[in-house]
This record gives structure tokens, C-alpha cells and sequence, in this order.
């Protein structure tokens, strides 16, 4: 500015000044250094609305699937995803950018595809990829092949065949037993919040929601004044995972708990999240707060939780053994919970040892002129 000979800035001083340092590079190019200068032209841009100080902006990096071999993919995601949320979209093309960008490399076209270059991608995963994030893209990867399968476009259409090259690594996801805590630890947890001040009440308006009605963080950190009925007394959202309207009853002490935010901590912020940041600049919150505040007071309460998670689904995971336990049906918690059927709410089978014990069976006597016989 001092060159140009410039005393106030505006905006479009600020977008000639990046654009003379970095041209139109692309945001996701840049060093973090430069990304960095970036942001901090961006906070004095929206100073200028007098909107306060800008907090974090993550740029999001777009997948672009052009030319010829972006046809089938560019097909895959309008037609058979039409409905799904725009997160949904962008996961399923960061990972079948990975298959677009070996076609690319290896100057093949999706219809020439075979199982020897197919297998040769999958192995390329399995180098540059986790085990967690090789899955996943495979995950995608398999309903794109059945999509193009279904539509003729390879020289072999047998999805059976195709499916057979793209196994999975991943264990059961039932493997491991889920972390539980009894109701007696809960209560201990939401009695070790420190609900006189702005941050406690806050934390104990979102504990609650998880620990008495089970919803996931998503939904908590997500949810908007217009899910709230005051006067049908009732909470009713889309779970975000899933996209199934769940509709449960605002119980006195949740109601109470969430006025006692709204009236006397919430800061006074036009927006329709209902939980916000307690310090400026504010915002929605993130998901790593309630989690963060969770184990806070799970070491306030002097809970051990050694070989458990502690994060917000495991009062979820709690809600549903603990209703177990006290003989609910799996509809009623499924209900509850939001699964979309019960075959998710039966892993919680596995926790409640007592329900297993009543399953048992006695072991039969045995005389021992049967090991007389057997050996005999």
C-alpha cells in the first residue's frame, strides 16, 4: 500500500496484492506460509464488516474428473447420488479421484479396464494408503464398478468378478466389545460439571442430550433452534449419519437445562446453531469440544475409564446396554437410538453379560462310563 501510495484498505486492495504475489495458484498449492498470508488478508477483509475477527476458514480441495475418462465418473455421481448430501458427494469423489488419477498415469480408459490392472491398483493402495483409508476408497470403489457393471460399459460386466478383486481388509466391525459405563458412573459424570458457570452450563445442556437420549456428536454440536418445539414439548431432527428424522420427547430436565444456556451463557449471536463458541471470534461448535469437555469431567468425577473410550458415543453405547439391562426391547432402543434397523442395536447384546448368562445353557451330567466307553 505504501508503494502505491494507498492509506485505506478495501477489499479489492487486498485481492490485487495476493493476486500480485501468487497469481491464481490455487489455495490448496500453496505453502502453508503463503496460505497463511492468505488468512491474514481474509481477517482484515472481514474486519471491514465489522463482523469481529475471522476465525479458522478451511479451503476446501475440489476433485475435478475431466475429459474422457471423467465421463463414467462425472455419470456415477449425478445419477446414482443424486439425493445424498453434498459431505456424502465430495467424500465419494476424494476417493475415486484416486482411481481417475491412475487412469490418468497409466493412459487407460475406464472401458479398458481389466482384472490384471485392476489388481495392480489395488496393490498400488495397499503401498501408498493405511489400511483404514485403502478400505474406504474401495468401499466407493466397489459401487462405482457396480454402477458402470450395470450399465455395460467394461468388456466385462460380471460384478461378482469385480467385487472378488476389491476385498476388504478391515476386521469385523463388531470385533471389539463397544465402551460402556454403568448409569451409576454417568450420573457421577454429569454431577462433576460446574453448571454456575457460561462453559458448564453449556457442557451440561450437550452431555445430557447424549447421555439421556443417545444422540451422536454430530447431531449435538449440529443442532438448530428450528429442531427445538417448546410447545409440543419434543426435539425432533435428521440424524446427519444417517438422514432418518428422529422425533423424541423434550424431558423437563433437558428443556430445563437448555433454557439455562440459551437465556443465561449463549452468547448473544445471530445464528441458528444452537451451541456456539464461548470466546469470540464465535462459531459453531466442532465435535472435538464436546469430546474434549467429556474427559474433562469423567477425571473431575474420578471415573476409570482404562481400556474405554471416552468420548461422547459412549454414552451412547451406555443408554443402550443400560436400557438393555432394565429388559427394553431392541425395537424400543432402536427407536431410540435412530438405527435404521435392529441389526445395529444387537451389538449391545454382547455387553449386557447377565442377558448372555440367561441364554446359557446347563452343561448336562455325564456319567463316567461315557469316558469308559470312549476309550475303552
Amino acid at each position: 500500500m505504501d508503494e502505491n501510495h494507498l492509506s485505506l484498505y478495501t477489499s479489492k486492495i487486498g485481492e490485487a496484492f495476493l493476486a500480485s504475489r501468487y497469481g491464481d495458484k490455487p489455495y490448496s498449492e500453496l505453502t502453508h506460509r503463503q496460505q497463511e498470508c492468505v488468512r491474514h488478508i481474509d481477517v482484515l477483509t472481514y474486519m471491514l464488516t465489522d463482523k469481529g475477527i475471522l476465525g479458522s476458514r478451511h479451503h476446501r480441495v475440489e476433485y475435478v474428473f475431466s475429459g474422457d475418462k471423467g465421463v463414467w465418473f462425472n455419470k456415477f455421481l449425478t445419477e446414482e447420488n443424486e439425493y445424498k448430501r453434498r459431505s456424502s458427494i465430495h467424500r465419494y469423489k476424494e476417493r475415486l479421484h484416486n482411481l481417475y488419477a491412475y487412469l490418468i498415469d497409466k493412459g487407460v480408459a475406464i472401458e479398458d479396464v481389466t482384472p490384471v490392472f485392476l489388481t495392480e491398483y489395488v496393490a498400488h493402495l495397499d503401498y501408498v494408503k493405511s489400511s483404514p483409508d485403502r478400505d474406504n476408497i474401495l468401499m466407493t470403489t466397489r459401487l462405482f464398478f457396480r454402477y458402470i457393471c450395470s450399465k455395460q460399459a467394461l468388456k466385462d460386466n460380471r460384478q461378482e468378478m469385480w467385487m472378488s478383486l476389491m476385498k476388504l481388509k478391515g476386521t469385523n466391525r463388531y470385533h471389539k466389545i463397544p465402551s460402556v459405563y454403568t448409569a451409576e458412573e454417568v450420573e457421577r459424570i454429569i454431577g462433576a460439571i460446574d453448571r454456575s458457570s457460561p462453559h458448564g452450563k453449556r457442557d451440561y445442556a450437550m452431555i445430557l442430550l447424549a447421555a439421556r437420549y443417545g444422540l451422536r456428536i454430530s447431531d449435538i454440536v449440529g443442532l438448530r433452534f428450528i429442531n427445538l418445539d417448546w410447545e409440543q414439548d419434543r426435539i425432533s431432527i435428521i440424524q446427519k449419519k444417517t438422514d432418518k428424522k428422529v422425533v423424541l420427547p423434550l424431558s423437563e430436565e433437558v428443556g430445563n437445562a437448555l433454557i439455562e444456556y440459551i437465556k443465561y451463557a449463549r452468547p448473544n449471536l445471530d445464528s441458528p446453531c444452537v451451541f456456539v463458541s464461548m470466546l469470540a471470534p464465535y462459531r459453531p461448535l466442532t465435535s472435538n469440544v464436546l469430546s474434549s469437555a467429556l474427559h474433562k469431567y469423567m477425571l473431575r468425577a474420578g471415573i476409570d475409564f482404562t481400556d474405554r473410550k471416552t468420548g461422547p458415543h459412549a454414552l451412547r453405547h451406555s443408554l443402550a446396554t443400560n436400557l438393555l439391562g432394565a429388559n427394553a426391547t431392541l425395537p424400543v432402543i432402536s427407536e431410540i437410538l435412530g438405527h435404521s434397523s435392529t441389526e445395529s442395536t444387537k451389538t449391545y447384546l454382547r455387553v449386557n453379560m447377565d442377558l448372555l448368562r440367561q441364554c446359557a445353557l446347563d452343561v448336562p451330567f455325564v456319567p463316567s462310563s461315557f469316558y469308559e466307553n470312549l476309550y475303552g
